[in-house]
């Protein structure tokens, strides 16, 4: 496993690339713009290309989706697979074989390194993790090109395999929105936003934050344009606990429904009685959610402090998104986001949907 991070580390000072074949186990391999195409067993692959046992006859110099997966082991085929292009080259008896169509400015070693680690690894744990390295690594380089290797520099030790797992969830959740966008393959972002969105997104550990840093990194991504914006908003996200991220959503959910296309901010305020906040977050205590919503305020997030000058029961929390917390909320498409208390509220507090 250190043998990639070597590479990932080097990244920018290529060798030469060794095309080596190799004999995967129980590797298989289908057409995914073909409802009807059934997966065929990879004889050999190599980091250029591979041989599939088929039937099919595809003409030579056709450009053929495909997808990569690895019979019986992985724990969640349909997000683990790992999709190429793939160019006939040749008709054999048994079979067809494949160049591979790679990203511009893959670093062959690399390619070379992770391709060999998935044939030859036996552990499952280890399997899982390289295919998701490799299908991470296609994807930075199809948004990111040559300069992909900064991003990628994250998995050569900066990050531990715990932060790493989660930063390649965050890629692997923006990848699966984008497939959904129009020019989805021409899709670009900066490097460096990138990086800084997968370094400060990997220390998140509840399912909200990690759909929030999934959704900013999603809007990171232009077609055929690069965009430098995201950066102001990774630097708020990156302050923003589970709480408050709970908060803030369900704020900016609710400003929304009351808002028409010609308001810039909410015509109502948003304000929750203690008792709907306590449903909201598990969190009983008065003055801490005061705390939470202060941190919210302070940021720029919401439009008005929590008063802690009055000894007074508190009646009312006003969490009024304002118009930097809405852009926040936009920017991390959030609309998407199922509304679920952090898994370590108290117990018996109920999700408000």
């Amino acid at each position: 496993m250190n043998q990639w991070k070597s590479w990932i580390q080097r990244l920018g000072h290529p060798e030469k690339p060794r095309a080596e074949r190799r004999i995967p186990s129980g590797f298989l391999a289908w057409q995914t713009n073909n409802p009807a195409s059934k997966p065929s067993t990879i004889k050999d692959i190599s980091s250029t290309g591979l041989y599939l046992l088929t039937e099919e006859r595809w003409p030579v110099g056709e450009l053929v989706p495909l997808a990569i997966e690895v019979e019986g082991w992985l724990e969640n085929s349909a997000e683990e697979r790992i999709a190429v292009q793939a160019r006939v080259a040749r008709h054999g008896e048994d079979g067809i074989g494949l160049s591979l169509v790679l990203p511009a400015g893959l670093d062959a070693d690399l390619w070379e390194v992770l391709v060999r680690n998935a044939v030859v690894l036996t552990d499952p744990k280890a399997l899982l993790y390289t295919f998701r390295l490799l299908r991470t690594t296609l994807f930075l380089y199809r948004l990111c090109h040559a300069e992909a290797s900064e991003p990628l520099q994250l998995f050569g030790g900066e990050l531990d395999e715990p932060r790493s797992e989660i930063a390649m969830e965050i890629a692997r959740g923006a990848e699966k929105l984008l497939a959904s966008e129009p020019g989805a393959d021409k899709m670009r972002a900066h490097p460096q936003t990138i990086a800084s969105l997968l370094k400060f997104g990997s220390w998140a550990h509840d399912d909200l934050t990690k759909q929030l840093w999934i959704g900013l990194f999603a809007t990171s991504c232009h077609v055929n344009a690069i965009d430098e914006s995201s950066n102001a908003f990774i630097d708020l996200l990156v302050n923003v606990t589970p709480t408050q991220g709970l908060i803030l959503v369900t704020a900016c959910k609710k400003a929304l429904e009351r808002m028409t296309e010609s308001d810039d901010l909410p015509s109502e305020r948003v304000v929750y009685t203690p008792e709907e906040m306590i449903r909201l977050t598990g969190i009983y205590d008065l003055t801490r959610l005061g705390v939470e919503i202060s941190y919210l305020y302070n940021a720029g997030l919401i439009e008005k402090v929590f008063d802690f000058t009055s000894y007074l029961p508190k009646d009312s929390f006003d969490i009024t998104p304002s118009r930097l917390g809405l852009e926040l909320y936009k920017r991390c498409q959030a609309h998407r986001i199922q509304l679920h208390a952090p898994p370590d509220k108290a117990e018996g507090a109920q999700p408000l949907l």
